[in-house]
C-alpha cells in the first residue's frame, strides 16, 4: 500500500483529499506545513508528498529543496491555488512530477498518484 503525505495549510482541503485517497486504499498522512512535514519525512517513509506551494514558514518550493537535500526518493505533485507559473516551473526543475491548480480535481489527482506508483 502507498503511503501518501499530504501537506497543506488549508484544513478542509487536507481532510477532503485524505478520506478521497483513503477511498481508494492509499496510506495517507498530513501536515499542515513545510516544517511538519519535513519533520515527518525524516521519520517516515513515504512514496509520495503532494503539497501546496504557498504555506506560512516553509512553502512548497522550499520544503522541495529541503526534501532533495535530506535525500527524498519519493515523489512529489505540487497543487497550488495561486497561478504564478513561474512556482509550477520552479517546482517541476527541483523534481516534483506534477503540478496541479486548485481547485483540484482529485480525479486527477488520483489518476497521477496511479501512474508515478
Amino acid at each position: 500500500m502507498a503511503h501518501i503525505l499530504i501537506v497543506d495549510d488549508e484544513p478542509l482541503l487536507r481532510d477532503e483529499l485524505q478520506e478521497s485517497l483513503e477511498l481508494e486504499d492509499f496510506e495517507v498522512s498530513t501536515a499542515e506545513a513545510g516544517l511538519e512535514a519535513l519533520e515527518k519525512c525524516r521519520h517516515t517513509a513515504f512514496d509520495v508528498v503532494v503539497t501546496d506551494l504557498k504555506m506560512p514558514k516553509m512553502g512548497g518550493l522550499e520544503l522541495i529543496r529541503k526534501l532533495n537535500e535530506q535525500g527524498f526518493d519519493g515523489q512529489v505533485i505540487v497543487v497550488s491555488g495561486h497561478g504564478a507559473e513561474s512556482n509550477r516551473t520552479e517546482a517541476m526543475e527541483n523534481g516534483a512530477v506534477a503540478c496541479f491548480a486548485k481547485p483540484l480535481d482529485i480525479e486527477e489527482l488520483i489518476e497521477k498518484l496511479n501512474e508515478v506508483l
